[in-house]
């Protein structure tokens, strides 16, 4: 069976089931957090990826970090994911889950690069900006970026807004460069 088939599968059978058990926002708390453990561990994926580690090994270890914190469905799910060997999707389930959380709920995602951290009023506006703009509610990540030298990148979707120091360097030296013909 196709890898993405299964990731989607697996991730509407939990939407829907958190949906029906009225619990669709923790169960999503839930997915965020694991899937900022796949963009930040590298050992996550490791330990869940391995076909040397055994299923009990990788139980133990679900068990440890997620038993007593996670929602007791999203515990489950992940149990079932290992009892099916399906744990080395659980990366392309939890981004899939949430894509299709944001888009039932109506939100947008969002990214905001900056060479620099924003304080919260600042990322505030940025938020009103989005919703006015885009008519939506946001999902708002911050990243800072020091190669940008100053300004921000502002990416909602397939839409950005580029006012970095470092791009507008670029098109003058393009433009520069360009005279010099």
């Amino acid at each position: 069976m196709d890898e993405g088939k299964i990731a989607i599968r697996y991730s509407k059978a939990l939407l829907s089931l958190a949906k029906e058990k009225q619990v669709s926002e923790l169960v999503t708390v839930d997915m965020k957090t694991i899937f900022h453990l796949f963009e930040t561990i590298p050992g996550f994926s490791q330990v869940l990826e391995s076909p040397v580690i055994k299923t009990k090994a990788k139980r133990i270890f679900l068990e440890e970090v997620f038993s007593k914190t996670v929602n007791p469905i999203t515990f489950n799910f992940l149990m079932l994911l290992l009892a099916n060997n399906r744990e080395t999707y659980l990366k392309d389930i939890s981004r899939i889950f949430l894509d299709s959380y944001r888009h039932e709920a109506g939100f947008k995602e969002a990214r905001l690069t900056s060479a620099v951290e924003i304080d919260t009023a600042t990322v505030d506006q940025f938020r009103v900006f989005i919703r006015k703009h885009f008519n939506s509610e946001v999902d708002l990540t911050c990243v800072v970026d020091d190669k940008l030298i100053g300004g921000f990148v502002l990416q909602v979707e397939d839409q950005q807004l580029d006012a970095s120091v470092a791009t507008k360097l670029l098109k003058l030296k393009r433009e520069l460069l360009a005279s010099q013909r």
